[in-house]
């Protein structure tokens, strides 16, 4: 089992379980932790908001979404209750705002740690505080440890000051950036994609910008340790997938 962290002060939701769909259409048994202070995805995502219980697990499209779990030995025993193993999952997706929530989950030492913002200067600088939050407890445990991050870019235009404010908060921080930003477009076609997504049983891709999926893309390769061509030819698979259910 793999732990997949994402920390960010915006709402990824919709783009993280693109990105989770596209890990399961692997064949890989996926489970998204909404960790974060709204838990948006009670209300974004069909069949959750129905449910009577704080604490529940929603089958979703091949992959599940968990909400209310402050730590993962309360997912572990509502698994129980279920008859269930937690440990069958091969990915557990955190995604987090709360400081509290990343100590709870030790994103410090996830085997992946995905850092996720716009160009919004509160998203921007409060995220970074994150950064800050999680490096300083890796710090903790060893004062030479680097906190390893993939950055991903939600934008509907880049800018130049923009783009290296992100270096300039980030460069005395004792983290190492894996390979480049990954880029998400967040344009009409692309929110109303996502917007669709939380109307429907299954998670569409088809409608997203070109330089989503393939950010969507990158992303589920460095989490796979895949080749990106053959995650992409999956996004095909999962387009597939959705067009035989609408028939």
């Amino acid at each position: 089992m793999k732990s997949i962290g994402f920390v960010s002060q915006m709402d990824c939701s919709g783009f993280l379980n693109c990105i989770a769909r596209l890990v399961a259409q692997f064949g890989k048994k996926v489970i998204v932790i909404d960790a974060t202070s709204q838990q948006r995805t009670r209300y974004t995502v069909p069949g959750m908001f129905s449910r009577n219980t704080e604490q529940y697990v929603n089958k979703h499209d091949n992959i599940d979404i968990a909400v209310g779990f402050n730590n993962i030995l309360e997912l572990k025993k509502w698994h129980v209750t279920k008859g269930e193993d937690f440990n069958d999952y091969d990915y557990v997706f955190i995604n987090t705002d709360r400081q509290e929530m990343c100590e709870e989950f030790d994103l410090n030492n996830a085997n992946s740690l995905f850092f996720a913002t716009t160009y919004d200067r509160f998203e921007l600088d409060k995220g970074v505080e994150l950064l800050k939050y999680i490096c300083a407890s890796k710090r903790n445990d060893d004062t030479n440890a680097k906190v390893k991050i993939n950055t991903i870019i939600v934008s509907t235009a880049i800018n130049t000051v923009n783009s290296r404010r992100i270096d300039d908060l980030t460069s005395e921080m004792p983290i190492e950036q894996i390979g480049e930003k990954i880029e998400l477009s967040y344009d009409e076609g692309d929110l109303s994609a996502l917007i669709q997504n939380q109307y429907s049983n299954k998670i569409e891709f088809k409608n997203l910008s070109r330089q989503s999926k393939e950010g969507i893309a990158e992303a589920a390769s460095r989490i796979l340790e895949e080749p990106k061509e053959k995650v992409l030819k999956a996004v095909k698979g999962v387009e597939k997938n959705s067009s035989f259910f609408k028939r």
